[in-house]
């Protein structure tokens, strides 16, 4: 039978909000530590039971609600922090919407007490269930505001079946007031989980922050980052990659000061680590963007994890650029002390040792040349590399492995070559074990890139390749032609569903090249990214230079290994071979007195 059409009741709606806003307990934790921070508290204390389950409460020393507006504060859209459509689309404030306190209000028995700092005592009002107990009443407190939430969803049971243990609710309460503490460490937060304090954090600097929260692991494969272009500010922490990890739980992002889980953000992050990790291996990073508000519309998802980017392609590629940057140091420019500072080293032109455009290939025995295979580019170069053996040879003599000039290189110099796998040298910190091939491998895929960075190869295919493709994969090729051509890509519409691939890049002709192309054009459609190609073109030239690079087992010279160690230091991402290994390992002096138990 037709149903009549009527209007909800304003219960109903609040709880048909609520579903959108408070899906746990750690929801109602983020939405009023949100309104905490905009108004300005410089401490703030959260008070769980059962995991939040059975009770939330949020103490801040903000600006606090004028008691004339309490009744205000818990209906549905309304809000101080927006007053036009202008102010919606530059929202500077992490709460907007005015929906938070009359969604959590609407499932749940709430209690707000609250005090400015013209007014002589508290104001307190409770509403249960969406409907307001009693009046604004006078109440004792400080300055500022506390919420009080008991009996999250007492009167939607089936929503209430549907939370965890109460130590799973709690792990997500912890995860976002944990996420919302990275970014403000100019404030303070204390826990409570039935009346004990699970964590605290004072006031302090981003670095105490970061590393009270993340922990040793972070703290010593941190790399500071900082970049800025335009309106675009970066800045924050990146691991190296040795420290990556199995998941993407160390992953903080935030976009004016608001944690997201923003795609555009998360494929620049990915993106950048591609060729110095291994597999699904993901990185830690603790990352905020600054944007002009006008330029980011954050007014896209209900719970205010996304947001949409005006000019997302500009946005990917600023990020992806300042993390490549940030990895792109040689080896050894930084090495850790024992005392937990970093020596910094900054490198003359070492041509002595390395011509400028050689690439590095050691002389080997003849009974194990013939083992070894070499690219025609690394042979190219062996000539202008092996003039200069007999200068590095005498200086090498001259000066001897012990040399005090040991101390100006950051690998330091060769001692021996262990099994005809490793390489062992000495620095002015103790002693340097280098994976030759590992690092050889590093060495040649980088000078590849910079190779294939002065122009791609196109190859023209002899037959069309025509691929049946819908509208919008259609309308995207032509959206993007100029884009594709310049990739190596020459396309034309055949049909409104069919397209056909005239040319690919020669570096990519045993590749598939539909389903590459399918890839790009998605791609290019949401980040404005060539991700699919880089990703797809270093994955052969680091299959090269694996081949390339020097194999396990050959002896080299003292002369040999010291020239390897210097084309480390100028070459960038060295610390990691083209799998996300380390190829180079720092044993300091202390840490060999502990082995021997010297000292005791």
């Amino acid at each position: 039978m037709r149903q009549a059409i009527a209007a909800l009741p304003d219960t109903l709606i609040s709880q048909i909000a609520a579903g959108e806003v408070v899906e746990r307990p750690a929801s109602v934790v983020k939405e009023v530590l949100e309104n905490a921070i905009d108004a300005g508290s410089s401490a703030i204390i959260i008070r769980l039971e059962e995991g939040g389950c059975q009770r939330i409460s949020i103490q801040d020393d903000g600006l606090g609600i004028a008691h004339s507006e309490l009744h205000l504060a818990v209906q549905r859209h309304a809000t101080s922090k927006i007053k036009s459509l202008h102010d919606l689309e530059s929202v500077a404030s992490l709460g907007f919407r005015g929906e938070a306190l009359a969604s959590i209000a609407s499932v749940s028995r709430l209690s707000i007490t609250t005090r400015t700092s013209d007014d002589d005592h508290a104001w307190q009002i409770n509403v249960n269930g969406g409907e307001t107990v009693g009046d604004v009443s006078p109440a004792s407190g400080p300055t500022g505001t506390t919420i009080d939430v008991q009996d999250l969803y007492f009167n939607t049971p089936a929503r209430r079946k549907f939370l965890k243990s109460a130590s799973t609710e709690l792990g997500h309460c912890l995860d976002v007031v944990r996420r919302i503490a990275l970014s403000r460490p100019d404030i303070a937060f204390a826990i409570w989980h039935n009346g004990k304090v699970l964590e605290r954090w004072a006031h302090g600097n981003i670095e105490q922050r970061v590393d009270s929260i993340l922990g040793k692991e972070f703290h010593e494969s941190r790399i500071a980052l900082e970049s800025a272009s335009g309106p675009l500010t970066l800045r924050g922490f990146i691991s190296q990659p040795t420290a990556s990890r199995a998941r993407a739980d160390q992953q903080f992002s935030y976009v004016n000061g608001r944690f997201v889980r923003d795609k555009v953000v998360q494929h620049a992050i990915r993106s950048a680590y591609q060729d110095v990790l291994h597999g699904d291996r993901q990185p830690m990073v603790v990352l905020s963007l600054d944007i002009d508000p006008q330029l980011v519309d954050v007014n896209v998802h209900p719970a205010k994890t996304e947001v949409r980017f005006r000019e997302g392609g500009a946005v990917h590629q600023f990020i992806y650029k300042a993390i490549q940057d940030a990895l792109s140091t040689a080896a050894g420019q930084t090495i850790k002390t024992p005392d937990g500072s970093q020596d910094t080293y900054s490198f003359r032109s070492t041509d002595q040792a390395m011509p400028q455009g050689s690439s590095w290939n050691p002389q080997l025995s003849q009974a194990g040349n013939q083992h070894l295979p070499l690219s025609q580019s690394s042979k190219s170069s062996i000539d202008s590399f092996f003039s200069n053996l007999n200068h590095e040879e005498k200086l090498h003599n001259e000066l001897g492995p012990h040399s005090s000039s040991s101390t100006e290189q950051p690998l330091g110099h060769a001692l021996a070559q262990i099994h005809g796998i490793y390489i062992l040298a000495q620095n002015q910190h103790g002693l340097v074990l280098v994976d030759m091939h590992a690092a050889h491998e590093r060495v040649l895929y980088e000078k590849l890139k910079q190779d294939l960075a002065t122009g791609i190869k196109v190859q023209q295919l002899l037959v069309p390749i025509v691929m049946h493709a819908s509208e919008l994969e259609v309308s995207k090729a032509e959206d993007h032609r100029d884009t594709l051509t310049q990739l190596g890509f020459d396309v034309a519409t055949l049909s409104p569903t069919q397209l056909a691939i005239r040319t690919i890049p020669t570096l990519l002709q045993r590749s598939e090249p539909i389903g590459l192309l399918r890839n790009l054009l998605g791609e290019l459609d949401l980040t404005g990214s060539k991700a699919v190609i880089d990703a797809a073109q270093h994955e052969r030239l680091a299959t090269q230079a694996c081949h390339a690079a020097v194999r396990a087992h050959r002896t080299l010279t003292l002369t040999e290994m010291d020239a390897l160690l210097r084309q480390m230091e100028q070459t960038e991402r060295a610390d990691q071979c083209n799998h996300g290994r380390p190829t180079w390992v720092q044993l300091s002096i202390q840490d060999l007195d502990k082995l021997f138990l010297r000292g005791r």
